[in-house]
């Protein structure tokens, strides 16, 4: 013996709800997701060529160098004081393999403050690839 759902009308009713859903997402894709890398995909193919990236654009409008030299220089600070922090909370704990990530904490350490070293004596260029690769890009440093 089967047995049938009870409110069968109400089933039926639901999935006719899900597909008026889906055909009004279907007919306006790009004003489903704002900001979406599928809606930049469209607005540059209608555009064409005129169309410009986020990325390029930030790259335009880059700071003057001194601007990029104390950004730069902030961030660094602040990813120090971050791996100093983390140094510490390590140093502590006497697990094995404390010494190993320990060392490779310090050895970051003086990677970064080599790199701020070299900041200030940095070319434009050497400015520009750095800013755009932690600020832009959003990499880390290290």
């Amino acid at each position: 013996m089967v047995l049938q759902p009870g409110k069968v009308e109400g089933l039926t009713a639901f999935l006719e709800e899900i597909n008026k859903i889906s055909e009004s997402l279907a007919a306006n894709p790009g004003e489903q997701w704002s900001g979406s890398a599928g809606g930049a995909m469209q607005t540059s193919q209608q555009t064409g060529a005129a169309a410009v990236s986020a990325r390029d654009l930030a790259i335009a409008n880059l700071p003057v160098p001194e601007v990029m030299q104390r950004q730069l220089e902030q961030h660094i600070r602040v990813e120090v004081k971050k791996l100093r922090k983390q140094a510490q909370l390590i140093a502590r704990v006497g697990k094995p393999g404390t010494a190993y990530r320990l060392n490779q904490f310090y050895a970051r350490i003086r990677r970064l403050n080599s790199l701020l070293g070299e900041i200030l004596e940095a070319s434009y260029d050497v400015l520009k690839r750095l800013f755009v690769r932690v600020f832009v890009d959003k990499q880390s440093i290290a």
